[in-house]
């Protein structure tokens, strides 16, 4: 299970990585924001009036780089009746579609046209609060930078929690709670449920079936908007390490242990069960070829009784819809015979 281990490792530090990925901020690093405090004091974000309609309709963003052709922008920004920004994980969406053009342009340029996007996009005040929170972002990143560099990236437990604690400070040192948690929550949950299963994985002192519990009840706790991310990175874990399996001569028993420290036990009992009824019809289709083969063999009936004889047989060992399947699998053996 060490190669499994290494697996998972290189995982959880190519997802954390992805999350707060401060490389498009590498290439240059000019101060193209306003000024930004943290955490703004309440009466700091008070407006006078909220300025529903526009005085001036704003200019319209500069065209994107030509990599962006046929994209839509990630997310929308929202304001309420009042005019107040909605703070939701869209907005960092936004953020992150618009400055993913660093590298092909200036940081000056990509921001530039995300504030005319903002301004276009908003009325007052929620336009002038989207922009501050622009800034806090890039402040954000700019300061991730330098954790990166401090927390050096390493196949340990105990460095990668570190690093990821020192990640929710910095977050929480320049973002208010709102805000905190509408950019960063479920990326927080998830990194979170990436290292315990981390550690189950590598706890000697549990067997496949302590671990495939454990793993069962750190599922359970995910919130419903990560259970199918978490499950399609599972199946592409357990599809990789059954391949190897495979090739080394594995045998059930290994393929178990494997599926419960992957996936858990509820999700290998349900494997188990999938592979057993798929054993049961390769049977039943193998038997009938056997019965399909006598029957085109016999000398004593002509073509259209062979038929007949044929369609008799499918009636009596399939039902209507597994005559379906039974088509279909007679095709595919076909296709590969040929």
């Amino acid at each position: 299970m060490l190669a499994a281990l290494l697996l998972l490792t290189v995982t959880v530090c190519v997802a954390v990585y992805w999350h707060d990925s401060p490389e498009p901020l590498r290439a240059q690093t000019p101060d193209v924001a306003e000024p930004v405090s943290r955490k703004p004091h309440v009466s700091e974000q008070r407006v006078s009036k909220p300025q529903l309609a526009r005085s001036a309709q704003p200019p319209g963003p500069s065209p994107l780089p030509p990599s962006f052709s046929g994209t839509q922008v990630d997310g929308r920004l929202h304001a309420d009746s009042a005019g107040n920004l909605i703070i939701d994980g869209d907005i960092r969406r936004v953020f992150d579609y618009f400055l993913a053009s660093i590298g092909e342009e200036s940081i000056d340029a990509s921001v530039t046209r995300l504030r005319q996007y903002i301004r276009a996009q908003l009325p007052q005040p929620a336009a002038g609060r989207a922009t501050q929170l622009l800034g806090q972002y890039l402040d954000y990143k700019r300061q991730l930078m330098v954790l990166e560099n401090n927390h050096a990236r390493q196949p340990d437990l105990d460095a990668m929690r570190a690093r990821l604690q020192a990640v929710r400070l910095l977050r929480a040192g320049i973002f208010d709670d709102a805000t905190h948690q509408a950019f960063f929550a479920l990326e927080e949950v998830a990194d979170s449920f990436t290292l315990e299963r981390l550690a189950i994985l590598h706890d000697q002192t549990l067997n496949a079936t302590d671990q495939g519990a454990a793993l069962d009840r750190l599922r359970s706790n995910l919130p419903p908007e990560l259970q199918d991310t978490v499950a399609l990175q599972m199946q592409t874990e357990l599809r990789e390490q059954t391949l190897a399996l495979q090739a080394s001569g594995g045998g059930s028993m290994d393929l178990r242990i494997m599926r419960q420290r992957l996936v858990g036990n509820a999700a290998t009992a349900r494997l188990e069960a999938l592979d057993s009824e798929r054993r049961e019809w390769q049977s039943r289709i193998t038997a009938y070829q056997e019965e399909k083969k006598r029957i085109l063999s016999s000398r004593g009936l002509g073509e259209a009784d062979k038929r007949a004889a044929i369609d008799r047989l499918a009636m009596q060992r399939f039902g209507e819809s597994e005559r379906l399947r039974l088509e279909a699998a007679e095709r595919l053996l076909t296709t590969t015979n040929t």
